[in-house]
């Protein structure tokens, strides 16, 4: 399986680059994938990175409302899978 269709994007949020410092990276990933899927897309996308360990967070999306011309229309923000990556070899330069 292609690493593209596991990992989307790098989460870049204060929180992230905090934990990019102690050898953890956050990415946006696939909602149907798990934790060996992850691992391995890393693996191969990135060289000479051995992972030590992966902690994934389902995020709900959240209730929206918005008034437009006299009407109320309600909906959902798009949920969310993310991966923590502990790296025990190497680093990634994302910037």
């Amino acid at each position: 399986m292609n690493p593209r269709d596991i990992i989307f994007e790098y989460s870049l949020t204060e929180k992230a680059t905090d934990l990019a410092s102690a050898g953890k990276y956050t990415f946006i990933v696939a909602k149907n994938s798990t934790r060996t899927q992850v691992r391995n897309a890393i693996e191969q996308h990135f060289s000479d990175v051995e992972v030590a360990k992966v902690n994934i967070l389902n995020r709900k999306g959240k209730a929206k409302s918005s008034r437009m011309r006299g009407m109320r229309a309600t909906g959902w923000t798009a949920s969310s899978k993310r991966a923590i990556v502990t790296l025990s070899k190497g680093k990634i330069d994302l910037v």
